[in-house]
């Protein structure tokens, strides 16, 4: 019997996005019927895309796999698919509205740029040292997290800044028990 769990969900005033170990996809919206499809990956990452009239129109999905499905919402039927091959999708972020362009980050410190109306449709755009945490796209920079380090890098990777966010912190040392208190004999 397979024993299926929920291992990604997002909420939006709309409605529900959840992945199941399986690969199932389930929309679930607020008023309505829900849908469901199935990948043939792991989901490790969901992104809600809304559309020009405001409500959510289209899901970007990372799997374990190195691939990115755009599904769209609420009819959960495929738009694109990106094959990164470069290890499991651990962030996606959208750079442009109105368009299918992302940046995904990977298990193995990549970070690609998937664009849908691109000749070359997945473009390597830099490397860190390390497991991608997050992405953000400020104007012209891109944040990407790993664990405590911070890089900060100009869309095209040349600039680049890494901050070791932790250093920031106070190590508080302590002390053993046996040394804290004293406690005569007899008690």
């Amino acid at each position: 019997m397979n024993q299926r769990t929920i291992v990604r969900s997002l909420t939006t005033k709309d409605g529900t996005l959840v992945a199941m170990s399986d690969g199932v996809i389930s929309w679930k919206p607020r008023d309505g019927r829900s849908t469901r499809t199935k990948l043939e990956g792991l989901p490790t990452v969901l992104l809600a895309v809304r559309g020009p009239m405001g409500p959510v129109d289209a899901a970007a999905v990372g799997t374990a796999d190195g691939h990115v499905v755009v599904l769209t919402v609420p009819r959960l039927e495929t738009v694109a698919k990106f094959s990164l091959n470069a290890g499991s999708v651990r962030a996606l972020t959208l750079v442009g509205e109105g368009r299918l362009n992302f940046l995904v980050g990977t298990q193995h410190g990549s970070v690609w740029s998937v664009h849908d109306e691109k000749t070359e449709r997945c473009v390597h755009e830099f490397s860190i040292d390390g497991p991608v945490s997050s992405l953000h796209i400020e104007g012209d920079h891109v944040h990407v997290r790993s664990g405590w380090m911070h890089h900060v890098r100009t869309l095209d990777g040349t600039r680049h800044d890494v901050e070791n966010t932790a250093a920031s912190y106070r190590v508080k040392r302590q002390k053993r028990l046996s040394q804290t208190y004293f406690m005569p004999y007899p008690a």
